[in-house]
């Protein structure tokens, strides 16, 4: 298992406070709203569909758009910045600045580290 993997932190998103932001879904290929894709579905439940009709065809994909292509954040329709890793094996990663900011800004300054988990509570 790679170093970055082995303790998973929960994601804190920021709040968005825009009305119904915590009831939809945006799009991948284009940041629309997904109609009808709800945005909590179960723990652990595979999301089937994370683009528009037109954006699926246009890239090809359910999930994600063409390699090199512009893409949105699922969780607030906002455009995504794209970091690659260095090194051997090098790793493509699309952050949304707006929902994860402390990542966003860690990934800037070329850290793709995992922070440590925080102290269990007492």
């Amino acid at each position: 298992m790679p170093p970055n993997r082995r303790h998973r932190v929960p994601e804190v998103f920021a709040e968005d406070d825009r009305q119904g932001a915590n009831s939809q879904v945006y799009c991948k290929g284009c940041g629309q709203s997904l109609e009808g894709q709800p945005r909590h579905v179960q723990s652990r439940t595979p999301v089937a569909i994370m683009m528009c009709a037109s954006c699926r065809e246009k890239h090809g994909h359910e999930l994600i758009p063409a390699s090199g292509a512009v893409t949105f954040c699922y969780r607030c329709g906002g455009e995504d910045e794209i970091f690659l890793s260095k090194g051997m094996s090098p790793v493509t990663y699309h952050v949304c600045p707006r929902c994860v900011p402390e990542r966003a800004a860690r990934y800037r300054t070329g850290d793709f580290e995992t922070p440590p988990p925080p102290p269990p509570a007492e």
